[in-house]
Protein backbone atom coordinates (compact mmCIF):
# COMPACT_ATOMS: atom_id res chain seq x y z
CA UNK A 1 0.00 0.00 0.00
CA UNK A 2 2.88 2.35 0.74
CA UNK A 3 4.19 1.83 -2.80
CA UNK A 4 0.75 2.64 -4.21
CA UNK A 5 0.51 5.80 -2.10
CA UNK A 6 3.98 6.89 -3.24
CA UNK A 7 2.94 6.40 -6.87
CA UNK A 8 -0.26 8.39 -6.28
CA UNK A 9 1.70 11.16 -4.54
CA UNK A 10 4.07 11.33 -7.52
CA UNK A 11 1.17 11.50 -9.99
CA UNK A 12 -1.92 12.73 -8.10
CA UNK A 13 -5.30 12.07 -9.73
CA UNK A 14 -7.23 14.97 -11.24
CA UNK A 15 -10.26 15.64 -9.03
CA UNK A 16 -13.56 14.99 -10.78
CA UNK A 17 -11.96 13.11 -13.69
CA UNK A 18 -13.22 9.69 -12.58
CA UNK A 19 -16.72 8.57 -13.54
CA UNK A 20 -17.89 5.95 -11.03
CA UNK A 21 -19.86 2.91 -12.23
CA UNK A 22 -21.28 0.13 -10.09
CA UNK A 23 -18.87 -2.81 -9.83
CA UNK A 24 -15.78 -0.81 -10.83
CA UNK A 25 -12.56 -1.05 -8.86
CA UNK A 26 -10.96 2.29 -8.06
CA UNK A 27 -9.07 4.10 -5.34
CA UNK A 28 -10.92 6.19 -2.78
CA UNK A 29 -9.61 8.91 -0.49
CA UNK A 30 -10.51 7.92 3.07
CA UNK A 31 -11.14 10.31 5.99
CA UNK A 32 -7.45 10.04 6.97
CA UNK A 33 -6.48 11.64 3.63
CA UNK A 34 -4.90 8.43 2.31
CA UNK A 35 -5.94 6.53 -0.83
CA UNK A 36 -7.21 2.95 -0.55
CA UNK A 37 -8.44 0.41 -3.08
CA UNK A 38 -12.22 0.20 -3.28
CA UNK A 39 -15.13 -1.27 -5.25
CA UNK A 40 -18.06 0.93 -6.26
CA UNK A 41 -21.25 -0.65 -4.89
CA UNK A 42 -23.82 1.99 -5.79
CA UNK A 43 -23.93 5.40 -7.45
CA UNK A 44 -26.78 7.60 -6.21
CA UNK A 45 -25.32 10.83 -7.58
CA UNK A 46 -21.85 12.32 -8.13
CA UNK A 47 -21.98 13.47 -4.50
CA UNK A 48 -23.08 10.05 -3.12
CA UNK A 49 -21.08 7.03 -4.23
CA UNK A 50 -21.15 3.90 -2.02
CA UNK A 51 -17.78 2.14 -1.89
CA UNK A 52 -16.43 -1.01 -0.23
CA UNK A 53 -12.76 -0.88 0.77
CA UNK A 54 -11.51 -4.19 -0.60
CA UNK A 55 -8.45 -4.47 1.64
CA UNK A 56 -10.09 -3.53 4.94
CA UNK A 57 -13.76 -4.56 4.62
CA UNK A 58 -15.40 -1.27 5.59
CA UNK A 59 -17.88 0.80 3.60
CA UNK A 60 -18.30 4.50 3.08
CA UNK A 61 -20.37 6.96 1.06
CA UNK A 62 -18.09 9.44 -0.72
CA UNK A 63 -18.20 12.13 -3.36
CA UNK A 64 -16.96 11.09 -6.80
CA UNK A 65 -14.27 13.77 -6.43
CA UNK A 66 -12.66 11.48 -3.82
CA UNK A 67 -12.40 8.61 -6.32
CA UNK A 68 -9.79 7.92 -8.97
CA UNK A 69 -8.64 5.22 -11.39
CA UNK A 70 -6.72 2.46 -9.65
CA UNK A 71 -3.07 2.36 -10.77
CA UNK A 72 -2.65 -0.71 -13.04
CA UNK A 73 0.16 -2.14 -10.91
CA UNK A 74 -2.26 -2.34 -7.96
CA UNK A 75 -5.32 -3.78 -9.70
CA UNK A 76 -7.10 -6.84 -8.35
CA UNK A 77 -5.46 -9.09 -10.96
CA UNK A 78 -2.03 -8.19 -9.63
CA UNK A 79 -2.95 -7.96 -5.95
CA UNK A 80 -6.18 -9.72 -4.89
CA UNK A 81 -8.50 -8.04 -2.40
CA UNK A 82 -7.24 -8.55 1.15
CA UNK A 83 -10.67 -8.45 2.82
CA UNK A 84 -13.17 -11.22 2.18
CA UNK A 85 -16.84 -10.40 2.55
CA UNK A 86 -19.19 -12.90 4.20
CA UNK A 87 -22.72 -12.76 5.52
CA UNK A 88 -24.29 -14.78 8.32
CA UNK A 89 -26.16 -17.89 7.19
CA UNK A 90 -29.70 -18.65 8.39
CA UNK A 91 -30.40 -15.24 9.92
CA UNK A 92 -32.17 -12.10 8.80
CA UNK A 93 -31.18 -8.85 10.51
CA UNK A 94 -34.04 -6.41 11.21
CA UNK A 95 -34.20 -3.26 9.07
CA UNK A 96 -34.82 -1.00 12.09
CA UNK A 97 -31.63 1.02 12.71
CA UNK A 98 -31.68 0.55 16.49
CA UNK A 99 -32.24 -3.21 16.18
CA UNK A 100 -29.41 -3.44 13.60
CA UNK A 101 -27.11 -1.51 15.93
CA UNK A 102 -27.95 -3.96 18.75
CA UNK A 103 -26.98 -6.89 16.50
CA UNK A 104 -23.68 -5.29 15.48
CA UNK A 105 -22.85 -4.40 19.10
CA UNK A 106 -23.61 -7.96 20.21
CA UNK A 107 -21.48 -9.55 17.47
CA UNK A 108 -18.55 -7.21 18.11
CA UNK A 109 -18.78 -7.78 21.87
CA UNK A 110 -18.96 -11.55 21.47
CA UNK A 111 -16.31 -12.25 18.84
CA UNK A 112 -13.85 -9.40 19.24
CA UNK A 113 -10.47 -10.79 20.30
CA UNK A 114 -11.83 -14.36 20.15
CA UNK A 115 -10.63 -17.20 18.03
CA UNK A 116 -13.50 -18.32 15.81
CA UNK A 117 -14.15 -20.99 13.22
CA UNK A 118 -15.89 -20.05 9.98
CA UNK A 119 -17.84 -22.53 7.86
CA UNK A 120 -19.33 -21.71 4.45
CA UNK A 121 -22.88 -23.12 4.48
CA UNK A 122 -24.11 -21.96 1.06
CA UNK A 123 -23.34 -19.42 -1.65
CA UNK A 124 -25.26 -16.19 -2.02
CA UNK A 125 -25.67 -13.76 -4.89
CA UNK A 126 -22.94 -11.44 -3.63
CA UNK A 127 -20.94 -13.41 -1.08
CA UNK A 128 -20.81 -16.74 0.80
CA UNK A 129 -23.18 -17.32 3.74
CA UNK A 130 -21.36 -18.66 6.78
CA UNK A 131 -21.79 -19.87 10.32
CA UNK A 132 -19.24 -18.76 12.91
CA UNK A 133 -18.38 -20.85 15.95
CA UNK A 134 -16.30 -19.89 18.95
CA UNK A 135 -13.02 -21.79 18.84
CA UNK A 136 -13.19 -22.98 22.45
CA UNK A 137 -16.88 -23.80 23.04
CA UNK A 138 -17.99 -24.45 19.43
CA UNK A 139 -21.13 -22.37 20.15
CA UNK A 140 -22.74 -20.92 17.01
CA UNK A 141 -22.65 -17.08 17.02
CA UNK A 142 -25.68 -16.73 14.69
CA UNK A 143 -27.71 -19.18 16.74
CA UNK A 144 -26.83 -17.14 19.83
CA UNK A 145 -28.29 -14.03 18.13
CA UNK A 146 -31.49 -15.97 17.40
CA UNK A 147 -31.69 -17.22 21.02
CA UNK A 148 -31.33 -13.64 22.29
CA UNK A 149 -34.17 -12.51 20.04
CA UNK A 150 -31.96 -10.09 18.10
CA UNK A 151 -32.52 -11.57 14.62
CA UNK A 152 -35.03 -13.63 12.66
CA UNK A 153 -34.40 -16.96 10.99
CA UNK A 154 -33.89 -16.97 7.23
CA UNK A 155 -35.48 -20.30 6.31
CA UNK A 156 -33.60 -22.34 3.71
CA UNK A 157 -35.21 -25.16 1.70
CA UNK A 158 -32.11 -27.25 0.89
CA UNK A 159 -32.46 -30.72 2.34
CA UNK A 160 -28.91 -30.91 3.74
CA UNK A 161 -29.50 -27.72 5.77
CA UNK A 162 -32.77 -28.77 7.44
CA UNK A 163 -31.21 -29.97 10.71
CA UNK A 164 -29.58 -26.56 11.28
CA UNK A 165 -32.67 -24.63 10.12
CA UNK A 166 -34.84 -26.62 12.55
CA UNK A 167 -32.49 -25.81 15.43
CA UNK A 168 -32.61 -22.11 14.50
CA UNK A 169 -36.43 -22.13 14.19
CA UNK A 170 -36.82 -23.83 17.59
CA UNK A 171 -34.58 -21.18 19.15
CA UNK A 172 -36.58 -18.43 17.45
CA UNK A 173 -39.82 -19.84 18.89
CA UNK A 174 -38.26 -19.85 22.37
CA UNK A 175 -37.17 -16.21 21.96
CA UNK A 176 -40.67 -15.27 20.75
CA UNK A 177 -42.30 -17.06 23.71
CA UNK A 178 -39.99 -15.24 26.12
CA UNK A 179 -40.64 -11.95 24.23
CA UNK A 180 -36.93 -11.19 23.93
CA UNK A 181 -35.72 -8.04 22.14
CA UNK A 182 -37.38 -7.83 18.67
CA UNK A 183 -40.15 -10.15 19.89
CA UNK A 184 -41.04 -8.03 22.95
CA UNK A 185 -44.41 -7.07 21.39
CA UNK A 186 -45.07 -10.50 19.91
CA UNK A 187 -44.73 -11.61 16.29
CA UNK A 188 -44.57 -8.29 14.45
CA UNK A 189 -44.16 -9.95 11.04
CA UNK A 190 -47.79 -11.01 10.66
CA UNK A 191 -49.99 -8.08 9.60
CA UNK A 192 -47.89 -4.96 9.29
CA UNK A 193 -44.52 -6.49 8.44
CA UNK A 194 -44.00 -4.47 5.25
CA UNK A 195 -44.94 -1.26 7.02
CA UNK A 196 -42.15 -1.81 9.55
CA UNK A 197 -39.54 -3.03 7.07
CA UNK A 198 -39.74 -6.74 7.89
CA UNK A 199 -40.63 -9.65 5.67
CA UNK A 200 -41.24 -13.31 6.30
Amino acid sequence: METMRAEIAAQPPVEGSYSARRGDYCIAKFADGEWYRARVEKVESPAKVHVFYIDYGNREVVSSTRLAVIPPAFGTRTLPAQATEYTFAFIQVPQDEDARADVVDCVVRDIQNSQCLLNVEYSGATCPHVTIQFGDTKDDVGLGLVKEGLVMVDVRKEKHLQKIVTEYLNSQESAKSARLNIWRYGDFRADDADEFGYSR
